[in-house]
């Protein structure tokens, strides 16, 4: 007969797999319309997250012995393995696809070789008769299975690095567009993970039953809030456009703010400590209004401080500094122009579609300018 304590062990795991097959199985079979033909697109990591859930099922034997010492050995080090790394590949398949960024898939690749073998090997030994996993094996296996969890939470510390440089870029006072990067999106998911992998961790560290039931359910919890936030795509290109080729399916690439060229100009010689004068920034404010009012570049749908920074010729430190005590800030500004601009092409061609106002007025699609105008609705 089992403990209170290991009942309740062995019913949190069959809860888990029971969950994580049931998020797969509704991630591979429910795709919103009209966005389920261009699944790749607008769900990037739908395939990703399908294996991850599905690799839960050889976590099975463990809620059928649950007072095995293998099986409860094997749980641990599947705990302290599996959520680092599968965190790690979901973020990467999602948010490096968005990003269009490819540095991460090779590493990854090679890293799920022994991940695999550590996993297989240790669900074969659980199934079988005795206790294999001890003595001095049991310290030569879970010192390797120590060393790859360590290069585990690596990898899954990079992904989440590169998602929060990349909402420090697409940042409101860098770029103008939201259609570029899911910033919500991103901040409204990204603690999932880390609470995932923390849960894992410290649980699993403590080892008892107690803990290894509540960080099941608490591991099934996330896991269920997790698939509700990504049911519904968060990359608003228009399936028309995506379809028709107006725009590319991948995302702009994204160059960090260190490695863009600056523009070889005199505004590079201005010394950075020296304050600007007043005069300087008359002059800054009135080349900015030409080439964005006059010139129209707000029309460039991916346009970032940066590029008009080389546009204008003058230094980006400055440029933000004048457009920010002046301007408004340059989302703001640009936004401000993209608005007016779809005012005025509705007014003076009424029979145009929605759709056509947008594009031409430099948003990315129409649930961006939808965005932009709710941000700016006292205004228009």
């Amino acid at each position: 007969m089992y403990s209170q304590e290991e009942l309740l062990f062995s019913v949190s795991v069959a809860v888990y797999v029971a969950t994580s097959l049931a998020i797969a199985a509704v991630r591979w079979g429910h795709k919103c319309q009209p966005y389920a033909q261009h699944a790749d697109y607008y769900y990037p990591a739908w395939k990703a997250l399908v294996f991850c859930m599905s690799s839960n099922i050889l976590l099975s034997p463990i809620f059928c012995i649950p007072t095995d010492e293998d099986a409860v050995l094997y749980l641990r080090m599947m705990l302290i393995l599996a959520s680092p790394f599968l965190c790690a590949v979901v973020l990467f398949s999602y948010f490096g696809r968005v990003l269009n960024v490819g540095w991460w898939r090779n590493p990854v690749n090679a890293l799920a070789i022994p991940f695999c073998l550590m996993t297989l090997s240790a669900f074969v030994m659980t199934l079988m008769p005795g206790t294999q996993l001890e003595g001095l094996f049991c310290k030569w296996y879970f010192s390797v299975a120590g060393t790859l969890a360590l290069v585990y939470m690596g990898c899954f510390v990079l992904a989440i690095r590169m998602i929060a440089r990349a909402l420090k870029r697409f940042s409101e006072q860098n770029y103008s567009n939201p259609d570029d990067f899911p910033q919500q999106f991103a901040k409204g998911i990204l603690w999932i993970p880390i609470l995932y992998v923390a849960t894992s961790w410290i649980l699993t560290f403590i080892g008892s039953y107690l803990a290894l039931t509540i960080c099941m359910i608490v591991l099934s919890i996330l896991g269920i809030v997790f698939l509700i936030g990504a049911l519904t795509p968060h990359r608003t290109l228009e399936v028309e456009q995506l379809e028709s080729g107006e725009l590319e399916v991948e995302s702009v690439t994204v160059v960090s703010e260190q490695e863009q060229p600056m523009p070889q100009t005199e505004s590079q010689s201005e010394p950075q400590e020296e304050a600007l004068s007043q005069q300087r920034k008359n002059e800054i404010v009135k080349l900015v209004r030409h080439f964005v009012e006059e010139e129209q570049v707000y029309l460039d749908s991916h346009l970032t401080l940066n590029s008009l920074s080389r546009i204008c010729g003058v230094n980006r430190t400055y440029l933000s500094q004048v457009i920010n005590e002046s301007l408004g800030g340059f989302y703001s500004y640009i936004n401000h122009c993209r608005l007016s601009h779809a005012t005025r092409m509705k007014n003076e061609k009424p029979d145009v579609s929605i759709e056509e106002i947008v594009i031409s007025s430099g948003f990315g699609s129409r649930q961006s300018y939808y965005n932009v105008r709710h941000q700016f609705e006292e205004f228009y």
